[in-house]
């Protein structure tokens, strides 16, 4: 996994290179200089690019602008004290793929870094994501478990899939609220998350006959990527 980290402040920088140093194999690139992030995103390929809003000289959301201006698509996590809904929005608009705000929980900065390169890798147009049993027809927008139909509303379908995509990894409700509600870029309305996931929860379960979205406390929520096996 190759890191460039953009990120002037020194702790912060010694933040993110710990949170991400229990990668076995991440490779990080630090830089304290927009020019810099610039350079060495144009001499060499990311998996994924961090970078601090704020920087003397080229602050991050000019940097990121260049580098979608130069058709660099790697995925951007955009890291901030600037946490308001305003900057969370002017980040997102110039092309960050996700947006953290300092301080910041390790394991949510990892794990959002994870979403960021499953979301890379994947077929960008998987026609059915297969789980076991379980069935989840992207094109058709529609779920089945063992050949039956189950029937979801749009945004129920919608969090399952995503669910889906991340089988096996624990996903917090800001990572949930950001790809299942990319049309409200205010920080995450906790009532409606709970609410639709109880409403899918009820359904799966009384589909299967038992619990397959199980909730990690103070973390998330996962699903086994084989959830009659729990594999």
């Amino acid at each position: 996994m190759r890191v460039l980290l953009l990120e002037d402040d020194s702790d912060a920088a010694d933040r993110v290179i710990g949170a991400l140093a229990g990668e076995a194999d991440a490779d990080i690139t630090h830089v304290m200089r927009g020019e810099d992030a610039l350079r060495a995103a144009a001499q060499q390929p990311f998996d994924c690019i961090i970078l601090d809003r704020m920087n003397d000289g080229m602050d991050g959301i000019e940097v990121l602008a260049r580098l979608r201006a130069l058709d660099v698509r790697t995925p951007v996590l955009a890291l901030s004290n600037l946490g308001n809904t305003r900057h969370r929005i002017e980040g997102l608009d110039a092309g960050a793929d996700d947006y953290l705000a300092k301080p910041f929980d390790a394991d949510e900065l990892v794990a959002r870094v994870h979403a960021l390169l499953r979301r890379a890798q994947r077929d960008p147009h998987p026609e059915v994501i297969v789980l076991g049993a379980l069935e989840v027809r992207v094109k058709a927008r529609t779920v089945h478990w063992q050949g039956r139909f189950v029937d979801l509303s749009p945004k129920e379908f919608e969090i399952l899939r995503y669910l889906a995509d991340n089988a096996g990894h624990v996903v917090s409700r800001q990572m949930i609220w950001n790809a299942c509600w990319p049309e409200y870029r205010i920080p995450p309305q906790i009532n409606v998350i709970d609410v639709n996931l109880s409403r899918l929860r009820a359904k799966l379960d009384a589909a299967i006959g038992r619990p397959i979205v199980q909730t990690v406390r103070k973390q998330g929520f996962v699903i086994a990527t084989d959830p009659a096996g729990d594999g």
